[in-house]
């Protein structure tokens, strides 16, 4: 699409009154008059916030307008890479970011200490490859997610109808000006400006955040409690077109009957033995854990594999083989981390739900594995919505029509966490339970614990306890992301 002629940039200048009569003044004066009182109106305007949403809507392009023209920015190519240089915010490791898109393929590769990640959109679909290699189609969110950070790298919020995405003013203060666009299909994106030159301050979206000091370095906090500090280093076209990712890499051995396992309550986590390399270990499930399988230090130091510090500050290593009941993962990237249960060696969240389905039976203590290629639902059971975040699980209850989405199951001091905002909005003034929550069937009143907020980023209402999913019989089958319910006898 072509650009407009470009305008004068929006400046920040003091308005002086201009008093002398216009047959007075000079051409030159005249310009320079109205366009220190078009600023200034338009600044008013951005503060108070007093105009209609079109008004609005027009003072948001021309924030974009002004933003282009004084930066000399151009939304970029239908074909295009950008790579960026990554270091860690301590500065102690480093990595390297690919951007590539071609028409309406898009694909974001990260690598670091040897491992690498990968996500995009292909055939209109998005896709999520971990740093096992395992490749899923990623989940209705994911895809918005995609679409936005698609949207920002070409810089699609530069064209004339800014690629015919919702315009709205933002909130502005007075350093800055903001703008937020909702690209078709995507999750809604807010671009901050400094007002004295209208450079670009921040991109933010739900799982994207990113801050700029200059045109080419930004730091980047989208990936959880791992910020990274980052240049980009070379924009170009590209050399080939994007190759076809296929869904895949599994890597999981199964025995001939379903892998089972027993497990037991250590504090508020549902644990469960296993082997990690030759070791025995005790493993706790948690499906908010969406990285690499994560082992205590003193596990990692037997396992005779090479360590590396990432770029988001993880000890990370190859080929690390876990055993469960007969279930085998021979090469296995993990984290070593002491950032686990006491009681307990690690943590597995997304290594085991990614490619397997997972029953917990309450009655039995069992734990049970089974290939997803393979399982079939049994009768009797409520089939409700298993989102996911990445690797991450994310349960869909409902509240009055309204999906509340819990990261889980994992362990809480109770049956649920909320944060502030979902509390807010449904259990109102500061209730200690909540009630008319269903999930396949109507629950009781639960009592509610209330998270740090963290998961609002991530279009997350909070957290699924064991407490309440050991209430039911269940399966998770991520993969296909559905859970099957059915209530637990009662004792």
């Amino acid at each position: 699409m072509r650009t407009r002629a470009s305008r004068p940039a929006l400046t920040d200048g003091r308005i002086r009154a201009v008093e002398a009569p216009r047959r007075l003044l000079s051409t030159a004066w005249r310009a320079r008059a109205f366009w220190v009182l078009r600023v200034g109106a338009l600044a008013a305007a951005v503060l108070t916030a007093s105009c209609t949403d079109s008004a609005q809507a027009r003072l948001a392009r021309r924030i974009l307008e002004d933003h282009r023209s004084r930066g000399k920015a151009k939304p970029l190519a239908a074909a295009q890479v950008v790579r960026i240089r990554l270091r860690s915010a301590s500065g102690d490791a480093s990595g390297s970011a690919t951007i590539e898109w071609d028409g309406d393929n898009f694909r974001e590769t990260v690598t670091s200490a040897g491992l690498t990640t990968i996500r995009g959109i292909q055939g209109g679909k998005g896709y999520f490859t971990d740093e096992d290699g395992v490749t899923r189609v990623a989940s209705e969110p994911g895809l918005c997610d995609l679409l936005t950070r698609f949207y920002f790298w070409r810089r699609a919020y530069l064209f004339d109808d800014q690629a015919q995405a919702r315009v709205a003013l933002g909130p502005g203060d007075a350093d800055t000006v903001s703008v937020q666009l909702t690209p078709r299909g995507g999750d809604p994106l807010l671009l901050t400006f400094r007002r004295k030159d209208l450079s670009l301050a921040s991109a933010r979206s739900r799982h994207f955040d990113l801050a700029f000091s200059g045109p080419a370095r930004f730091r980047d906090a989208s990936r959880r409690d791992a910020a990274t500090e980052g240049e980009i280093a070379w924009i170009g076209l590209p050399t080939g077109a994007l190759p076809d990712t296929s869904v895949g890499g599994w890597s999981a051995r199964w025995p001939a009957t379903p892998a089972q396992a027993i497990w037991t309550r250590s504090g508020r986590d549902l644990t469960f033995p296993a082997r990690v390399g030759s070791r025995p270990v005790i493993l706790a499930l948690d499906g908010a854990a969406d990285g690499p399988l994560r082992v205590r230090g003193s596990v990692a130091d037997d396992l005779r594999v090479a360590w590396a510090r990432d770029v988001f500050g993880r000890w990370v290593a190859r080929g690390v083989r876990l055993e469960i009941g007969g279930l085998e993962f021979p090469g296995l990237v993990a984290e070593k981390s002491d950032d686990v249960p006491a009681g307990v060696d690690g943590v597995a969240g997304g290594t085991l739900l990614r490619e397997t389905v997972v029953e917990v039976d309450p009655a039995l203590h069992l734990l049970r594995f089974y290939d997803p290629a393979r399982w079939v639902a049994g009768q009797g059971y409520f089939r409700v919505l298993l989102d996911d975040d990445g690797n991450r699980a994310v349960a869909i209850l409902r509240h009055k029509g309204e999906n509340v989405r819990l990261a889980g199951p994992t362990s809480l001091g109770g049956p649920i966490a909320l944060t502030p905002d979902a509390r807010g909005r449904l259990a109102p003034s500061g209730q200690p339970r909540i009630s008319g929550l269903h999930w396949g069937t109507a629950l009781p009143d639960l009592a509610v614990l209330t998270t740090d907020g963290s998961e609002s980023a991530y279009g997350e209402d909070g957290r699924l306890g064991w407490d309440l999913v050991l209430n039911f019989h269940a399966f998770f089958d991520l993969p296909h992301r559905w859970a099957y319910l059915q209530p637990a006898a009662q004792p």
